[in-house]
């Protein structure tokens, strides 16, 4: 194998440890944010750990048809490394605003759904049942004119 070959397989897979640093530090931000219980939290560690395995297994055959040599392990590693020394923190800040935008996003758009259709119909369902309320109030108020209540039994 020549060493431009060797060269271009050791920066793939720096950029395959830099893939995961980022894919993990995502993952850090949505589990710190969402503070899901321990069975999920297990759940998603799995995932996170196939997903993390599929990339390198994809990355290994694209780059040299899955051949383990010492410069790949050095080369995920040193990306890994590479990555949350020089970049880790900005990512987790981008991911964090990212969520906080999202989240304000959704609250905006349930408290329009809420005020723009929701009160509406909820209006619409008052003006129409009204008659109907206020003619069962005076249904209630002859039924109890006519019917009264029975007095209660005093015992002494």
């Amino acid at each position: 194998m020549q060493i431009e070959s060797q060269f271009s397989i050791f920066l793939s897979t720096v950029a395959t440890g830099i893939t995961l640093g980022v894919l993990f530090d995502c993952y850090r931000v949505l589990r710190g944010t969402f503070r899901p219980k321990v069975l999920i939290t297990w759940v998603t560690d799995l995932l996170y750990w196939l997903i993390a395995t599929a990339i390198v297994f994809i990355a290994l055959v694209l780059s040299n048809w899955g051949e383990l040599r010492f410069y790949v392990f050095l080369g995920i590693i040193s990306g890994v490394g590479l990555y949350y020394r020089l970049l880790s923190l900005y990512v987790i800040r981008l991911f964090t605003g990212m969520i906080k935008v999202t989240k304000s996003i959704i609250a905006f758009v349930k408290n329009m759904f809420i005020v723009l259709i929701i009160r509406p119909i909820s209006l619409c369902i008052k003006i129409v049942s009204w008659p109907f309320r206020w003619i069962s109030s005076k249904i209630k108020a002859w039924y109890q004119v006519w019917y009264p209540k029975p007095p209660l039994d005093e015992k002494k």
